[in-house]
């Protein structure tokens, strides 16, 4: 079977958007593909390094976890792995650094926008943040991903894995893939402001984990005038358009508690169990590090670092 690599950031709850736009094709993709996916708890401190400690940052490894089991992806078909537990990710990372320059690294589009969402400049920002897409390509590259499902605005992100492949193969050899993006069909999902996208940031979302009296009362002091986002949930959730948003938003609301409430029940579940999520944890840990040394080995081999 072909790799996939894809995963996210650990910096809290996911909602759903983040359903409609990846975890529902992963459930989909992981009986077609080996599927691997990173919890990618070092990449938080590049913007929430003051804020993301300690509790913080393993407590989020865990809720993104439970998010994902919770929704429909089998642990013995996919392969979790937390970021910070794999060093071979550092050092792939540190040899692809010497493969992009500082140039190239400051025209990433996405690399610019999270840059003006963080209120940050290239003189303040840290180094962590502008080679955010070298490390992420270590993170596709390590297991020799064929193909990364990824949101639009993630694209730069796989152009530059690519770029940085055909460079260490044209220098080196022929080492690794290069990977394939898979949009999503789903297009952002617009959060309950009206304005914006559905971000955890600025808290305009419905979360997976959202009991049925605040998903009641999300929805009902949601958006509703010129622009609002409800009817395109109601079109996910099944519910037809009704001007008369007292009737609509009750009946959105009971639609999204419905498709909701298995997920919470399975996420119920599955907290009883701490020591089987740390054991779904332990084996993807012990298996990316096993593939990543036969990486590293090629690695150096190839880069004449064998003595």
């Amino acid at each position: 079977m072909k790799r996939i690599l894809t995963g996210e950031r650990t910096t809290g709850n996911l909602h759903i958007g983040h359903y409609f736009g990846s975890l529902q094709s992963r459930v989909k993709l992981q009986d077609e593909y080996e599927t691997f996916i990173i919890l990618a708890d070092m990449q938080v401190l590049y913007d929430h390094l003051e804020d993301e400690k300690g509790k913080s940052i393993r407590d989020n490894v865990y809720r993104a976890l439970l998010d994902n089991l919770s929704v429909g992806l089998d642990p013995d078909k996919v392969t979790f792995f937390v970021q910070s537990e794999i060093p071979e990710l550092a050092e792939l990372t540190m040899f692809f650094t010497f493969l992009v320059s500082i140039g190239r690294a400051k025209r990433n589009p996405t690399v610019k926008a999270e840059m003006e969402q963080a209120g940050t400049s290239y003189e303040h920002m840290n180094l962590g943040f502008l080679s955010f897409p070298v490390s992420q390509a270590a993170d596709i590259l390590l297991p020799k991903a064929d193909l990364v499902p990824v949101g639009e605005d993630q694209i730069p992100h796989i152009e530059q894995t690519r770029e940085i492949a055909r460079r260490f193969n044209s220098l080196f050899g022929e080492t690794f893939p290069t990977p394939d993006y898979l949009v999503s069909t789903s297009p952002r999902l617009p959060g309950l402001d009206g304005q914006n996208k559905m971000s955890k940031s600025l808290n305009n979302v419905i979360n997976l984990t959202d009991d049925e009296a605040t998903v009641n009362n999300r929805i009902k002091k949601a958006y509703s005038g010129e622009g609002h986002a409800l009817f395109t949930y109601g079109k996910l959730f099944g519910v037809e358009p009704n001007e008369r948003m007292g009737t609509f938003k009750p009946a959105l609301a009971e639609s999204v508690n419905a498709f909701l409430e298995p997920i919470r029940t399975r996420r119920r579940e599955l907290e009883k169990e701490p020591g089987y999520l740390r054991e779904i944890l332990d084996r993807g840990r012990d298996k990316v590090r096993a593939i990543g040394a036969e990486t590293l080995a090629q690695v150096k081999e190839r880069m004449g670092m064998v003595y």
